[in-house]
């Protein structure tokens, strides 16, 4: 799977990599955020999402995560942001950081996450990982978020609903029972929102929803 991920970074094929700030976080900022102040916010499987920097500029404490040492990189770069190299005692991965250690991006595989690398997270922002594990995966990458969440985390995911079975690609389609199956158990899950499409999304025939919940301990 992480092969397949860096090819398409390699290549450019990379239709996910949105030029903007998702508009579910910019129409939900206050309730995402609430009164959270020098937040610690986790963004798994980051890539160069513009949602780093964002949370960055507002004066949070940002830990991305990304298997693709590259792509790490050109985030700072494209980003015009200093940034340094060290390595993570606990796990050791490459940390690739900002001079005032604000924002971090881990260079590893997600599943090698410890809870002691990161640290209790305020926000995970789950914007393009949860969609990107392979259907079998997901409980056991479930079972490495959870351990990050300090006790007033909020949760922020964002899944894909579609209907198109010629589609096998990724994001991978998970249903709203699948996602309170995955966290119903042990969190509080609320759908705060949907965003019904029309048009084709990525490789995905329309109708396509990405729906945005809000999980917590």
């Amino acid at each position: 799977l992480w092969d397949y991920w860096s090819h398409r970074w390699e290549t450019g094929n990379t239709p996910w990599n949105r030029p903007d700030i998702h508009p579910l976080l910019t129409a939900h900022e206050n309730e995402i955020l609430g009164n959270k102040r020098d937040a610690q916010v986790f963004i798994p499987l980051c890539g160069k999402a513009k949602e780093v920097k964002w949370f960055y500029d507002r004066g949070h404490r940002v830990a991305g995560l990304e298997y693709v040492e590259k792509t790490a990189r050109q985030f700072f770069e494209e980003n015009k942001l200093p940034y340094e190299e060290t390595t993570c005692p606990v796990i050791n991965c490459k940390i690739l950081q900002t001079d005032d250690k604000r924002l971090r991006v881990f260079v590893c595989n997600v599943f090698d996450l410890k809870k002691e690398s990161v640290g209790p997270v305020d926000v995970i922002w789950d914007r393009g990982a949860l969609v990107a594990v392979n259907k079998e995966d997901r409980s056991r990458y479930i079972s490495v978020m959870r351990p990050l969440m300090s006790p007033d985390c909020t949760y922020i995911l964002i899944s894909v609903v579609h209907d198109d079975d010629s589609y096998t690609g990724f994001p991978t389609s998970i249903p709203d029972d699948t996602v309170r199956e995955l966290f119903g158990k042990e969190m509080k899950i609320t759908k705060m929102a949907e965003n019904r499409r029309k048009q084709d999304h990525f490789y995905i025939k329309a109708p396509v929803s990405e729906v945005l919940w809000c999980i917590t301990l």
